[in-house]
């Protein structure tokens, strides 16, 4: 692809903001060949400057440009000439435009936190040299909350995607680099890189690519024709195929990916004898690997596996010992270690339940990898995903004050949603409708109305909270240029079919997701899907998720777990489940009802504890911040 000595002296002088897809193919080339040259410190800046395009500078920086070229009302009356002020005291139309533009002004936050260039454009920009480039990288992630791990997936250069759709550029074979950037020694030991490739990945990138299509081939039914009984049949078997199909590839994705599973699990929560045991544990580590000279890389994965180990099987303990080193005698000497680490950390845990949670883990994924369920790797575990290190970083250096512990903080007061804005998914309207009004009755609800621009900028991203449920992501109502240049301050769910699936616009371009406009305007956290799902089922998903996270507007209302789930999802109708042993409880009464943590109910959804299919519970994913609710539980720190 670099065919000259000059188109590389060109490229590498340039970052992927200014040119694009030819200056993430150079990256990612080079990123390939400082690793297979053993220069994987090198190879890591190339992979983040790669990830960091021209789609994601002009989401970022569209809203502040506007903002800067736009004069105040009081420039403009300031320095307006002795005949314009005149004329002005005499004109009605130019008195109305200055006070329209003066109530327009009055709506705007009086203050927002000021974000120099360098904190939300591209910190690698005046960098060209990869060990300052890893330098860079470092103090970026060391300055990041220390309850945080933050993964860096990329797939790796091939030449034949290029200029391919972006349904290609998914099925192409390539290698997936996992980059540990911010683990569990950082800031003490740097990042660390594994690379995964074998005959089975190229198998794994084409079946997923053709997830959405099967999916929708299966579901997409004509009412009319599946009245019958042998049709009805016909439709569940093929359902129960390719819920199937999914589990399989689910399997053999994880089995490329063994051992290390381990390393997607973050941090465990604070608490003393977390600490006491940690540094137990780290201590043993350090002894073994400072006496055999083991390297960085080594020890970090030792220390992650240490970490969690009561977590791991005895045959995951075997393949871990046989990755980290080759030393036969070494290998026995980690698996014994690993297995008395897991029978010290599992009394501790069933003591204290503190000690098994942990802190989330941040994902930053390719936009070629980002269809894959990098969640399903380790289910009970927190995530949220961003899409580069910079929208990571953009996203904290604005909403740091808000950030404790690891979480964006929140009490969420005021809501609004807008439900079924189409009025063609009746089924779904009706039991959200029931939802809404018994659940959140103190929100502003829009039921099978189509809501307006001004509507969804002045009031619904200016909530707390904000759930769109409809078709796709609701870009149909709004332009996503039109977000980009707000300040989204709610956290936004969007419970719609592919409502943050990366798509692309032709021939090769950097892929988008609806989840992109709202980060470029600042949202600090967006829930939404990577694939269709069927309606009743992604209902059930939305609701138990929200009654779970945001309190109910009366207290004396029934908490969701004792719906009759049947009769809600059939009419509509909110009733007791009726077990006989007298009236339910009010939420008044379930003081432990709720979850704080938001990435910790969609552990819980994806775990298949709300939907037990796997194609229903491995769709919902956490975008940007994990964000915590204070008005339902104090953090425990």
């Amino acid at each position: 692809m670099i065919e000259t000595e000059a188109d590389e002296h060109m490229l590498r002088g340039i970052n992927s903001a200014d040119v694009g897809p030819e200056a993430k193919e150079y990256n990612l080339l080079r990123a390939d060949e400082e690793y297979s040259n053993g220069n994987v410190e090198n190879s890591i800046y190339y992979q983040v400057k790669a990830q960091f395009q021209s789609t994601d500078l002009r989401y970022i920086t569209e809203a502040e440009d506007l903002e800067n070229q736009r004069p105040s009302t009081q420039d403009l009356l300031r320095e307006a000439s002795d005949k314009e002020r005149k004329d002005y005291k005499s004109n009605r139309f130019l008195q109305n435009i200055i006070k329209n533009l003066q109530k327009k002004e009055s709506l705007r936050p009086k203050t927002l936190p000021s974000i120099e260039p360098i904190e939300h454009l591209d910190f690698l920009e005046d960098v060209d040299d990869p060990v300052a480039g890893l330098a860079r990288i470092t103090e970026i992630c060391n300055s990041l909350p220390s309850e945080w791990c933050v993964l860096h997936l990329c797939k790796s250069f091939n030449p034949d995607t290029t200029y391919s759709v972006f349904n290609e550029i998914f099925a192409s074979d390539g290698s997936i680099y996992l980059s540990l950037l911010r683990h569990c020694r950082s800031p003490e030991l740097g990042p660390i890189c594994l690379r995964f490739h074998n005959s089975g990945l190229a198998e794994v990138f084409k079946q997923y690519s053709t997830l959405v299509d099967r999916f929708r081939r299966v579901v997409t039914v004509d009412p009319l024709n599946v009245k019958s009984k042998e049709a009805k049949q016909k439709y569940w078997e093929e359902l129960n195929g390719f819920d199937a199909f999914l589990q399989k590839l689910l399997s053999e994705f994880r089995d490329i990916m063994l051992p290390y599973s381990f390393v997607f699990l973050g941090k465990r929560y604070d608490c003393s004898a977390v600490a006491k045991q940690t540094k137990a544990v780290f201590d043993r580590v350090d002894e073994f690997c400072v006496n055999r000279q083991w390297s960085n890389h080594q020890r970090v994965l030792f220390s992650q596996a240490s970490l969690h180990a009561n977590r791991l099987t005895s045959t995951d303990m075997k393949l871990i010992a046989y990755e980290i080193t080759s030393n036969e005698n070494e290998t026995h000497i980690v698996y014994d270690m690993l297995r008395v680490f897991a029978s010290e950390w599992q009394p501790l845990e069933d003591r204290q339940v503190q000690v098994a949670k942990s802190f989330p883990t941040i994902l930053v994924v390719d936009e070629r990898l980002d269809h894959l369920h990098w969640e399903q790797l380790a289910t009970t575990q927190e995530f949220s995903r961003v899409k580069s290190l910079h929208c990571l970083w953009r996203l904290y250096q604005y909403h740091k004050k808000s950030i404790r512990h690891g979480y964006y903080t929140s009490s969420i007061k005021r809501g609004m949603c807008v439900i079924n804005p189409g009025a063609d998914l009746p089924n779904s309207g009706r039991r959200l409708r029931t939802f809404f009004e018994y659940w959140l009755s103190q929100w502003r609800h829009l039921f099978e109305t189509v809501p307006t621009e001004q509507v969804m900028l002045q009031q619904a991203y200016q909530a707390d909270c904000f759930v769109y449920a409809g078709h796709g992501s609701g870009l149909q109502y709004i332009n996503g240029r039109a977000i980009c240049r707000a300040r989204v301050r709610s956290v936004v769910f969007l419970f719609g079919c592919d409502s943050t699936r990366m798509l692309g616009t032709g021939l090769y371009s950097a892929l988008y997701g609806a989840h992109d406009y709202y980060q470029g305007a600042l949202c600090p956290t967006v829930v939404g899907t990577l694939m269709p799902a069927l309606d009743g089922n992604m209902d059930n998903v939305s609701v138990t998720v929200l009654s779970l996270w945001l309190s109910p507007g009366n207290s004396q209302v029934m908490p969701w777990t004792h719906i009759h789930k049947m009769s809600w999802s059939k009419k509509g109708i909110i009733k007791a489940c009726g077990d006989g042993e007298g009236p339910p409880p009010t939420m008044a009464e379930q003081p432990n009802y709720h979850l704080g943590s938001l990435s910790s109910i969609l552990s819980l959804v994806q775990q298949g504890k709300v939907e037990p299919h796997v194609y229903n519970c491995c769709i919902y994913v956490c975008r940007g911040l994990p964000a915590w609710n204070l008005a339902v539980e104090p953090m425990p720190f």
